[in-house]
């Protein structure tokens, strides 16, 4: 099982780093790729530009801890187990978002080639909220 962990620092407070990923319908902003988000009793449902829907399930979303982890079903990667958590932290006053991420390939012999395509997603992915932040 591949598992990555990523982190980004933000010149902002983690508060206002909280307020943009706490955000559940925000991933349109920083996400590339979504075109549309929609909260769900249990999470969300995002829409890509490819017209393909995937399902997150958030669970122990926490504003006092800044985090929540996720579980997503429908990812157009051939993947099961696709789970992962966001989290900010306090950096004396600065945020530091980790993101970690995991799953199970469908057919263990691809696991190599989609964790190669899949690891550099994530730093471009928190390079865009960095940028969404920093930028308000």
């Amino acid at each position: 099982m591949p598992s990555f962990r990523h982190t980004i620092d933000i010149s902002a407070t983690p508060d206002q780093v909280w307020q943009v990923l706490g955000d559940l319908t925000s991933v349109g902003r920083w996400i590339p790729g979504v075109t549309a988000v929609e909260r769900t009793d249990t999470g969300r449902t995002c829409t890509f530009d490819d017209g393909h829907t995937q399902q997150e399930e958030i669970l122990d979303y926490s504003p006092q801890t800044r985090s929540f982890r996720y579980i997503i079903d429908g990812a157009p990667l051939p993947v099961r187990d696709n789970t992962g958590t966001f989290a900010v932290q306090d950096r004396a006053g600065q945020a530091r978002v980790v993101w970690e991420s995991s799953f199970t390939a469908l057919d263990p012999a691809t696991e190599s080639q989609l964790a190669q395509m899949w690891e550099p997603y994530l730093p471009m992915v928190l390079a865009n909220l960095q940028s969404l932040v920093e930028n308000a």
